[in-house]
């Protein structure tokens, strides 16, 4: 039989901790959503703040975006297109704009 060497222990684990930093981002799989998709038209998503519709959407203001909304999760804040809680599955642009827009409370 035999011994486990204590390197060997040791070691594995670090390797495969190394391993999952070379693995692409989790993002990278997103596309871009389209603004003709069900769920994007369901709550009213426009890639551009400057489009969305103020007779349909009277309580829009132009200082909302997604950059600046609570659903907003880029992975660097410079990202053009970023993760948005809200669509799970595809990437918003970061001036972009719908009606779930939440503005994130102030620390204090």
């Amino acid at each position: 039989m035999s011994q486990i060497n204590r390197r060997v222990v040791l070691l594995v684990p670090v390797a495969a901790g190394l391993a999952g930093l070379h693995a692409p981002p989790a993002c990278a799989a997103f596309k871009r959503v389209e603004e003709t998709e069900p769920k994007a038209t369901a709550i009213g998503y426009r890639h551009d703040s400057t489009r969305v519709d103020p007779a349909r959407y009277p309580k829009h203001n132009a200082d909302q975006k997604c950059l600046n909304c609570l659903a907003w999760a880029p992975e660097k804040p410079a990202d053009e297109w970023g993760e948005c809680d809200l669509m799970s599955d595809r990437l918003v642009h970061r001036i972009g704009w719908c009606s779930s827009y939440k503005k994130p409370k102030r620390k204090a």
